[in-house]
């Protein structure tokens, strides 16, 4: 069965030497298979409808204001929980409890 997707495998010098002509192909709706010393590694690809109506809905975010770009380029940074602090001098998390439950 096929789906009338032209695809097509092209290996990663001719892709570096070809990239604009390549990812315009891409986007007319070919895949292209990107091969590395004969073995396929990755593909590219024409953005499906609901990839572009995701990005528009994060620039759409972007506009309103509720989602804020980045600040600077690269991954997320490792996420290091806040260390508790702990109380002194002031009552357990027992007794707080115990008083607000009246008893």
């Amino acid at each position: 069965m096929s789906t009338g997707v032209v695809t097509t495998d092209i290996g990663i010098r001719e892709l570096k030497a070809k990239l604009s002509e390549c990812v315009r192909r891409a986007a007319s709706g070919e895949r292209l298979i990107v091969t590395d010393r004969g073995r396929p590694v990755a593909q590219l690809t024409p953005l499906d409808d609901s990839m572009l109506d995701d990005l528009a809905r994060i620039e759409q975010g972007v506009a309103e204001g509720w989602i804020r770009p980045a600040k600077r380029r690269g991954g997320l940074q490792p996420f290091t929980p806040p260390r508790p602090q702990l109380l002194s001098d002031g009552p357990t998390v027992m007794e707080m409890l115990d008083e607000d439950r009246g008893d």
